[in-house]
C-alpha cells in the first residue's frame, strides 16, 4: 500500500510542478505576451519536450530491460542449481545433492529478505554456495561417465556464482541523481513556458494530463530500479519452482 501511495505522490507532485511555474510567472509578467515571444516560447517548449520525452523513454526502456534481464538470470541460476542436484543424483554424490538443495532454499528464503531490507545478498546464501562448491571439488570420478558428470556439475556451480554476483550488483545499482535532476528540471521548464499563452482551464487540464503521465513514468522507472521492494517486485519464483520439482520427485 505504501508503494502505491508513493506512486500517487509522484503523479500529484508532477501535476503540481506542471501547474505552479506558469501560475507564478503569470503573476510576475501579467498580460498576454507578444506574438514573437509566444512563438519563441512554443518552439523552445517543443524542443525541450522532445528531449525530455526521449530521455524518459530511453531510461524507461533501460529499466524495463534490466528488470527482464534480472528475471532471466534468476531463472538460469535456479536451473543451474537444479541441474547440479539432478547430476549429483546421477553421480551418486549424496553430500552434493544435499548442498544444492540447501542452496536453493537459501536463495529463496534468505536472499530475498536481505535484498528487500539491505539491497544485498545474504551471507547464508554464500555459505550454501561454498558448501556446494566444496562438495563438487571433493568428487573423485572413477570412470569417464562420472568424469563427464563432474565436469558438468562444476560448470553449473561456476555459472551459479556468476549469476549470483550479478543479482547482487543489480540490487545495489540505482539511477544517478543527475537523471532525476534532468527529469524534474525538464518538466519545470516545459510547464513554465506555458505562461506566455493565455492560460485557460482547458490548457491547465491538458498540462496536468501531461505532467501526471510524466509523474507516472518516473514512478515506474523508480519502481523498476527497486525490483525487490517495489510495486512490481520480483519474487524468487524460479527457486521455489525448482524446490517444488525436487519435492515432487525429480
Amino acid at each position: 500500500m505504501g508503494v502505491w501511495l508513493m506512486g500517487a505522490s509522484f503523479v500529484l507532485g508532477a501535476i503540481l510542478i506542471g501547474m505552479l511555474p506558469a501560475f507564478l510567472l503569470r503573476k510576475r509578467f501579467s498580460g498576454l505576451q507578444e506574438a514573437d515571444t509566444r512563438a519563441v516560447a512554443s518552439d523552445v517548449m517543443a524542443r525541450i519536450g522532445v528531449m525530455h520525452g526521449l530521455i524518459l523513454s530511453l531510461v524507461f526502456a533501460s529499466a524495463h530491460n534490466g528488470a527482464q534481464r534480472f528475471e532471466d538470470d534468476m531463472t538460469a541460476e535456479a536451473s543451474a542449481a537444479l541441474h547440479v542436484y539432478a547430476n549429483a543424483e546421477i553421480y551418486g554424490a549424496t553430500d552434493l545433492r544435499a548442498a544444492s538443495l540447501a542452496y536453493l532454499q537459501a536463495a529463496s528464503d534468505q536472499d530475498w529478505p536481505a535484498l528487500q531490507q539491505r539491497n544485498e545478498l545474504s551471507n547464508q546464501g554464500w555459505i550454501a554456495w561454498r558448501r556446494m562448491l566444496d562438495a563438487s571439488l571433493a568428487l573423485q570420478p572413477v570412470d569417464r561417465r562420472q568424469a563427464l558428470v563432474a565436469e558438468k556439475i562444476q560448470a553449473d556451480i561456476w555459472q551459479i556464482q556468476t549469476l549470483r554476483e550479478a543479482r547482487g550488483y543489480e540490487a545495489a545499482n540505482k539511477l544517478s541523481g543527475e537523471f532525476w535532476l534532468v527529469a524534474i528540471v525538464g518538466l519545470v521548464l516545459i510547464a513554465a513556458l506555458l505562461f506566455v499563452h493565455r492560460i485557460r482551464p482547458l490548457h491547465q487540464a491538458i498540462m496536468a494530463m501531461y505532467s501526471g503521465f510524466t509523474g507516472l513514468t518516473l514512478f515506474l522507472i523508480y519502481d523498476m530500479t527497486h525490483p525487490f521492494k517495489g510495486a512490481i517486485s520480483i519474487e524468487p519464483t524460479a527457486f521455489r519452482t525448482a524446490l517444488q520439482i525436487i519435492q515432487n520427485g525429480l
